[in-house]
C-alpha cells in the first residue's frame, strides 16, 4: 500500500504540536517522525510550517468533531449525552489516550499574537465544537440563543478543565465539571 506523505506529515505535526508545542516543533522533526522525503514538506506545504500547522489543526478539528458527535449520539437526552462525553474524556485522559491531535488552547496561547491565520483557525475549531453541543441542545427543544450560550459555556468549561488536567496529570477536573452539567442544562 502506498503511503500518503502529505497525510502522514499532517498527523505527525498534530502529534508533535501536542507534545512539543508550535515553537518546539521543527520541520526536521516532522520529516523524521513522519518518514516523509525531505523535499516533500515544501512540495505539499509551500507556505511552510504555518501552513502545515494550520492543516494539522483542521485535521484535529474534523477528528474531534466526529468523535464528539459520535459520543453525543449515544444518548438522546442532552444532559446525559454531554455529561457522559465529559466523563469519557476524563477516562481517556487518565489512560493517556485523550489527546490525539493538537491541544488547541495551547496553540492559541503560543501563537495568537504572531499569526492571525493560526488564531482564526483555532477560533473556527472552538466554534465548530460548541456548534455541535448547541445542535444537541436545539434537537432537544432549547431556544437557539440559549442553546448557543450554554454550548459555548460547556465548551469553555471543557477547554479550561483540559488545561487543568494537563497541569494535574489526571482527569479529575473533567469529572468535576461533568457534575455541574445537570444544573447548567436545566431549562
Amino acid at each position: 500500500m502506498k503511503r500518503n506523505s502529505r497525510e502522514d506529515m499532517i498527523k505527525t505535526t498534530a502529534y508533535l504540536l501536542q507534545s512539543k508545542g508550535y515553537f518546539g516543533t521543527g520541520l526536521n522533526d516532522i520529516i523524521k517522525h513522519s518518514g516523509a522525503p525531505k523535499g516533500s514538506i515544501y512540495y505539499h506545504f509551500p507556505n511552510g510550517k504555518e501552513q502545515l500547522a494550520t492543516e494539522a489543526i483542521e485535521w484535529t478539528k474534523q477528528s474531534v468533531s466526529d468523535f464528539i458527535k459520535e459520543k453525543l449520539n449515544y444518548y438522546s437526552d442532552p444532559t446525559e449525552a454531554i455529561q457522559n462525553y465529559i466523563l469519557d474524556s476524563a477516562e481517556r485522559f487518565d489512560k493517556d489516550n485523550y489527546f490525539q491531535g493538537v491541544p488547541i488552547a495551547a496553540i492559541v496561547l503560543e501563537t495568537s499574537d504572531i499569526s492571525d491565520n493560526l488564531r482564526k483557525t483555532c477560533q473556527s475549531v472552538f466554534e465548530s465544537w460548541h456548534k455541535i453541543f448547541a445542535e444537541k441542545l436545539l434537537d432537544n427543544g432549547y431556544e437557539k440563543a440559549v442553546a448557543y450560550e450554554v454550548a459555548m459555556t460547556v465548551n469553555a468549561m471543557i477547554q479550561g478543565a483540559l488545561v487543568i488536567c494537563l497541569t494535574r496529570k489526571d482527569g479529575e477536573p473533567l469529572r468535576v465539571i461533568s457534575n455541574v452539567i445537570p444544573s447548567l442544562l436545566k431549562k
